[in-house]
């Protein structure tokens, strides 16, 4: 037993030292030797117990083959190579399990007496051309391989630093995936979390993986261990909740990027009636959902709502097609696959054309296949993610060659497929047909299903995946002066990954958002179906996206070819637009794109078609007849040059001639005893105020101005004023005269033509003072009335003061009052020249025109209250005029004879008259 001490001694160490976390490893190291005699001492006494079996069964650990180089730092990679296993292949646990193309290598521990191992199989089964190997999988391999190789040699970059690898098959499960992930951190087929067995090359980052399932669970593991991954294939959401893996980044435009190209193309081509289709899956429903957020913040509207299932039957097609038949929109936003073929294939028989398809890479594939389904998509848009060959990558496959490569376990199955060989003679595998493969065989010479195969575009994700973990590693050199051991720390190469910023082979920038997306650009195609069954691919736009974060979209509109040949911009609207002068009305229970277009109402327009309101035209303007623009309103006032104008121009400036005829009449005959009986100066200072009254008509007519307006109630006031003070002053004097008998009379003092002139005078200053007052707090101005007539606006001069307004009529109506009064009185007196009845005669004249103009005056609406106030003055200047002064030039004219003192002194009732 003691001769066993040693070497139990020295595989117990061994077994800590495997089982040791990275954390804790020197700790163990110090503690060992204290630990040692305890543990040995265990071991002792177990081993008795378990030679008691025999021998020593452990469970077989499964290792995966790996395509890897060595270096300084390592860089893995995970790629479904080859697809997973059928479910009907039957395990008989009698012999090692079957994965993807080839048994796995078994690994275990034998016991001590066993010097060797199981030869290994051959890795390499002569499958030939039915191998089920993925001729695109492989070359985002050989990407990777390349990219790691011109890093390797760019002394620019990463400097005296080897980028290894080592790259795995996930044969596309979930379980292939995570064992590949386990042996890139490990270092050892024996998974064992959260250990580490080996030291160099030490682990920077992983690319991977294809699918989006297989993609989370790598996420969460190495989100655990914080290291970095990146994606070169995957759209979808990696987490359901909304959050993201810190350690999680992709080289592919998201899903979500794809949406909201599609939802930018609706919003440009301005459709507001859009049909959103989907695939009943994860990839379907965000994009859906992202789609209609979109859309929605831009007024659209989204018609129908249909998701197709994954499997899609008789029953889910007839429903999803008669959803599209029956709908208004032309336009219709899909985000599905394959699954979407029976529907387009149905649509066409039933003759729904003119529809216009946005879609996104995963349904682009239908155009491969030649039928009517496919045809439907021509005219249609296409968002996919942007295609350009990696430099010098397809050069570097022609020259592959399975002895160039010998640490390659995938290149012979590769080379079988190619050129449809095997390498094992003795294999039963393949016909006779299968010819050897010899080696001699080139990818360069003639051509092949491999170099024929299309894809080389999307290489840029793997390849931009290796630099950007290359830049990172490159700026933490730089930063912290590390040297190649100790670069493979995952959570500070995080860091430096979220920031890193590069250009790529084609000028390119690369770097990650806030999501750990690569915000590349996006291309927009336009398909053309052509006469001979093919696709025509034409390049309409891009969707760029700066480092700001903000999306430019590009598109040629001219350069798409809708569906039926045209070139018009297809319309997908709900209701049709509402044209100028009518708005929308919206209905409760309708989309808020279906609407009915009303007139807009009396006074509004609408300038712009699909106007929700109508905008009111401002008071000066009214609407056109369209109701599509404001125009201004017509102008009504009392303008001289219309007949009504000119008129009561005419009658304004003939009035004023006549007291100037008088008055040159009177001055004429100022001598005779007609002229100067009841003061003459009396009668002239009357004839100039009637003259001044005719002519102050004129303020009346034209366009209203500050002037004018001010001058109106001054004119007026004061020239009335003073024809009914001499009015006053010559009944005052007719009354003295007859009163005044006696010498020693005070009465004869009313006799003084000065006092005369006193009287008339001031009758005048009350009036002035009024109006003194009036311009001074409460002028009038210029006004516009535009409630009165709908289509005018009628020009006006506003009173300013009202009060003031009828305290001026109402002074001139005392004035007149009181007159009438006196010569109402004296009418009788004896006197052949007595102008009592004259005055009585010409102040109900004039009193009768001016009851008369009141009402009409109150009831006058725009510019008719101006003609109104014209002919009131015009009126009663003439009933002045006529009662005062005709008569009297009758005589002066045509009987002269009864111009003289003995009929003056005549006794008598004045039936001269």
């Amino acid at each position: 037993m003691r001769s066993s001490g040693p070497p139990i001694q020295q595989k117990v160490l061994l077994e800590l030292s495997l089982a040791i976390p990275f954390s804790s490893q020197r700790i163990a190291e110090a503690f060992s030797h204290r630990l040692i005699i305890p543990l040995v001492l265990g071991l002792l006494f177990y081993i008795p117990v378990l030679g008691i079996s025999g021998h020593r069964c452990r469970v077989p650990v499964f290792g995966m083959e790996a395509f890897e180089r060595g270096g300084d730092v390592l860089i893995g990679g995970v790629f479904p190579l080859h697809p997973p296993q059928p479910n009907t292949v039957r395990i008989a646990f009698t012999q090692r399990p079957m994965v993807c193309h080839k048994p796995i290598r078994q690994q275990q521990i034998l016991p001590e007496s066993s010097s060797s191992s199981e030869p290994a199989e051959d890795s390499f089964a002569q499958v030939g051309r039915h191998s089920s190997l993925s001729f695109w999988f492989y070359m985002l391999i050989r990407t990777l391989v390349f990219a790691t190789e011109e890093i390797n040699q760019d002394p620019a970059l990463l400097p005296n630093v080897t980028l290894s690898f080592q790259i795995f098959d996930s044969c596309s499960t979930v379980s292939g995936a995570l064992l590949g992930t386990m042996q890139f951190l490990t270092g050892l087929p024996k998974a064992i979390p959260n250990f580490r067995c080996r030291r160099d090359p030490q682990p920077a980052g992983l690319v991977a993986e294809a699918g989006i399932t297989e993609s989370r669970t790598i996420a969460r593991l190495l989100d655990h261990n914080r290291y970095p991954q990146i994606s070169y294939f995957p759209t979808g959401p990696v987490t359901n909740d909304g959050s993201q893996f810190l350690s999680f980044f992709r080289t592919i435009p998201s899903n979500h990027r794809l949406a909201l190209g599609l939802a930018r193309l609706v919003i440009h081509f301005a459709w507001t009636w859009i049909g959103l289709l989907g695939k009943d899956s994860e990839y379907g429903k965000q994009g859906v959902e992202v789609v209609r957020e979109q859309i929605l913040k831009r007024s659209v509207c989204v018609a129908f709502e249909h998701m197709l299932p994954v499997f899609p039957h008789r029953l889910s097609t007839a429903r999803a097609v008669k959803t599209i038949a029956e709908s208004q929109a032309r336009v219709i936003v899909a985000f599905c696959g394959l699954e979407v073929l029976p529907v387009l294939e149905q649509l066409s028989n039933q003759g729904v054309r003119g529809r216009v398809w946005l879609y996104s890479e995963t349904m682009s594939q239908i155009t491969i296949f030649k039928n009517q389904g496919s045809q439907m998509l021509s005219g249609s848009l296409a968002v996919v993610t942007h295609k350009e060959e990696v430099p010098g990558l397809r050069d570097f496959v022609l020259r592959l060659h399975p002895s160039s490569s010998p640490e390659d376990v995938f290149i012979r199955e590769f080379w079988s497929k190619v050129f449809s060989c095997r390498w094992n003679p003795s294999s039963g595998e393949g016909t006779n047909n299968t010819q050897l493969c010899t080696g001699e065989e080139s990818l360069g010479n003639g051509t092949n299903a491999f170099l024929g195969m299309p894809g080389f575009g999307l290489a840029f994700t793997v390849h931009d995946a290796v630099y950007a973990i290359a830049h990172a590693l490159h700026n933490m050199v730089q930063a912290e002066s590390r040297g190649p051991k100790s670069l493979g720390n995952g959570t500070q190469l995080l860091q430096y990954l979220r920031k890193v910023r590069f250009k790529n082979k084609i000028n390119a920038e690369v770097f990650f958002d806030e999501h750990g997306d690569l915000p590349g650009h996006l291309d927009v195609f336009n398909m053309r179906f052509l006469s001979e069954g093919n696709f025509e691919h034409v390049l309409a736009g891009r969707i760029a996206s700066s480092p700001s974060g903000s999306k430019e979209l590009e598109v040629n509109d001219s350069a798409i070819l809708w569906a039926g040949g045209s070139t018009k911009i297809p319309v997908s609207v709900c209701t049709p637009s509402c044209p100028s002068g009518y708005h929308k009305s919206q209905l409760a229970y309708r989309a808020t794109c279906c609407f009915d277009c009303v007139p807009c109402a009396s006074g509004e327009i609408s300038n712009q078609t699909d106007s929700s309101i109508c905008t009111r035209c401002p008071e000066d303007q009214r609407p056109d007849e369209g109701q599509t623009r404001c125009i201004p309103k017509r102008e009504l006032y009392l303008p001289i040059y219309e007949p009504l104008g000119a008129g009561l121009a005419s009658a304004s400036v003939c009035g004023s001639l006549l007291p100037v005829l008088t008055l040159v009449l009177f001055v004429t005959h100022r001598d005779t005893p007609l002229v100067r009986a009841n003061s003459r100066e009396l009668s002239y200072l009357l004839l100039a105020g009637l003259t001044i009254s005719f002519l102050s008509c004129l303020l009346f007519l034209g366009r209203p101005t500050r002037g004018s307006c001010l001058l109106r109630p001054v004119v007026f006031g004061l020239t009335f004023a003073l024809c009914l003070s001499c009015l006053l002053a010559k009944t005052l004097m007719v009354v003295a005269a007859f009163r005044a008998t006696d010498p020693s009379s005070h009465m004869r003092q009313w006799l003084d033509t000065r006092v005369a002139r006193a009287v008339a005078l001031g009758g005048c200053l009350p009036q002035l003072l009024l109006c003194t007052v009036w311009l001074a707090i409460s002028p009038p101005s210029p006004g516009k009335d535009t409630s009165s007539i709908p289509h005018a606006v009628t020009l006006l001069c506003d009173e300013g003061s009202p009060a003031a307004f009828w305290a001026t009529l109402f002074y001139l109506g005392l004035l007149a009052g009181l007159s009438l009064v006196g010569a109402f009185l004296a009418r009788n007196l004896p006197d052949a020249f007595n102008e009592a009845w004259l005055i009585c005669f010409s102040l109900l004249g004039c009193l009768g025109v001016w009851l008369a103009f009141v009402p009409a005056y109150l009831t006058a609406r725009e510019w008719y209250a101006a003609a109104t106030e014209a002919f009131a003055i015009l009126g009663s200047s003439a009933a002045l005029l006529g009662g005062m002064f005709f008569p009297k030039c009758f005589i002066l004219l045509w009987h002269p004879e009864l111009n003289t003192r003995g009929y003056l002194m005549r006794k008598g009732t004045g039936s001269g008259f």
